[in-house]
């Protein structure tokens, strides 16, 4: 009967999490693009992809923080050089008390994406391996998105694995939102702890023991036949921050700044001096 209630309650807020008030919601969208920086690690360009997409003023804001942001310069064979990165930026929407909504900066991942550089690491087969949605949260109609750190040893293999931080957009009770963030996160887990990679021969990371990978896995509910709905803005409540415990300098602001379909490997893209918000 307790399972049932559970799982029930979950069922009727499940809206609730775009319409009902609530202190632990929170609106965000991830807003892709890219950054050329100069040679003194100055960003000198910021582009969005798709500005349409987000609405023109948070475009804009991205732009106009993202040209405040100082990087370490960028080297090649020990000479500072021009370069590149795509850029992936959590941008979180407050509602004010007046109705109007303030839009900021959580976080953001720089480079690092598969296709992105040749330091990255590449999965062999993370696409046939996916994790299996818990039956629990479908009959729940339970929604989230979970954001996994992995240890990659040097033959590819994960040999350490940690969900970072597990968002869903559902409310409810904290012990409800506590047993599905965690069937989530094992499901991530079980399906990723058997991905392998290929790891880098040349470059930067190439001579490093083992590399840490970031993956986001997204539970969203379709109707059968019907092609996935690619939203934009997610209304949801934070779960907590879970550093991995091999990492030297544990990020929370850059946990869940990740592209739904990609991945970022950590120290693969260009290194921000400044906070994220401001320069």
């Amino acid at each position: 009967m307790k399972k049932l209630m559970c799982a029930a309650l979950l069922a009727l807020v499940a809206a609730a999490a775009h319409a009902g008030p609530s202190k632990n919601l929170e609106t965000s969208a991830v807003v892709d693009g890219s950054i050329v920086l100069a040679k003194d690690g100055a960003v000198q360009l910021a582009t969005v992809e798709h500005p349409e997409k987000y609405g023109q003023p948070i475009a804009d804001l991205v732009r106009k923080v993202a040209l405040t942001w100082h990087f370490d310069p960028v080297l090649r064979d020990g000479v500072p050089v021009i370069a590149k990165a795509s850029m992936h930026v959590r941008v979180i929407l407050t509602k004010n008390a007046d109705g109007n909504f303030t839009a900021r900066v959580k976080g953001a991942t720089f480079g690092g994406d598969n296709a992105d550089t040749p330091d990255s690491l590449y999965s062999e087969n993370q696409q046939t391996i996916r994790p299996r949605y818990p039956m629990a949260a479908i009959k729940a109609r339970v929604q989230g998105s979970v954001y996994l750190a992995l240890h990659i040893d040097r033959e590819g293999h994960v040999s350490d694995a940690v969900a970072e931080q597990v968002n869903l957009e559902n409310t409810g009770p904290d012990g409800v939102l506590r047993k599905y963030r965690k069937l989530m996160a094992q499901a991530s887990l079980d399906a990723a702890r058997r991905w392998t990679y290929r790891v880098p021969t040349t470059g930067r990371l190439a001579s490093q023991d083992s590399w840490t990978v970031h993956v986001p896995i997204v539970y969203t509910l379709n109707e059968v036949g019907a092609p996935r709905v690619d939203r934009v803005w997610r209304t949801y409540v934070p779960g907590p921050y879970t550093p991995a415990p091999w990492v030297d300098k544990p990020n929370m602001a850059t946990a869940d700044a990740l592209a739904d379909d990609g991945s970022y490997t950590e120290g693969a893209g260009p290194v921000l001096r400044t906070s994220f918000d401001h320069g």
